[in-house]
């Protein structure tokens, strides 16, 4: 079962430890909070609907992709899902499983945008909340929520983004496909200097979860 201390674990000493950290602390108040927003506005998704995850490939920050990069990587450690990141092109994201129970493969430390979508207000003009229910959600109770509608303090998409904004290196963001792979690349190297107190590879590649090494700077 996945544990993110154990993760988090593997890279202290690092940057990228703190940052994990930090996000994933985030990660579980966005989980309470939003939670806490849908339960009191009876907002949900169709029982075993995926469908926004077979029309969209989200873009992902280097902390984002790095948190599923690891969790690939030192988690799951399933090949198939690395060759899919390979092989990502289409309209429907590359960790999308439509048999499994959340139809997300990194469903634990899946993106910002995969847990606000559907689940979280945002601001309009003046900064108070409304809610725009997913254009794929049929359900006809399903419902988009103004101003006027919400009468309780919530979160918002651009509360949790300014918060956001104090992890992330502000490096920009590239298809979830291209930023996981590099962020592989970088965890890679930085076990292997973590290990050994250098850069040198001494595992000859032999792993099929671990791509050959690109020195990106930590």
């Amino acid at each position: 079962m996945y544990d993110p201390d154990n993760l988090c674990g593997l890279f202290d000493g690092s940057s990228i430890a703190d940052q994990w950290r930090r996000l994933i602390d985030l990660y579980h108040v966005m989980e309470e909070e939003t939670g806490a927003f849908c339960q009191a506005y009876d907002i949900h998704c169709p029982q075993g609907c995926g469908t926004c995850c077979e029309h969209f490939i989200p873009d992902l920050t280097s902390v984002e992709a790095s948190l599923i990069a690891g969790y690939l990587l030192f988690e799951t450690r399933i090949p198939l899902l690395v060759e899919k990141l390979h092989e990502s092109g289409g309209t429907a994201c590359p960790l999308y499983d439509p048999d499994s129970g959340h139809h997300c493969t990194v469903y634990p430390v899946r993106g910002l945008i995969c847990r606000l979508f559907g689940a979280c207000p945002s601001e309009d003009k003046r900064g108070l909340p409304v809610f725009r229910k997913c254009k794929y959600n049929e359900d006809p109770k399903a419902r988009s929520l103004s101003e006027n509608d919400i009468s309780q303090p919530v979160p918002t998409m651009q509360r949790y983004s300014v918060e956001f904004s104090a992890i992330d290196d502000g490096g920009g963001t590239k298809p979830l496909g291209e930023a996981v792979m590099e962020q592989m690349n970088r965890l890679r190297f930085l076990a292997a200097y973590l290990e050994n107190g250098s850069d040198d590879d001494d595992n000859g590649g032999s792993d099929p979860l671990l791509p050959t090494p690109n020195p990106i700077a930590s």
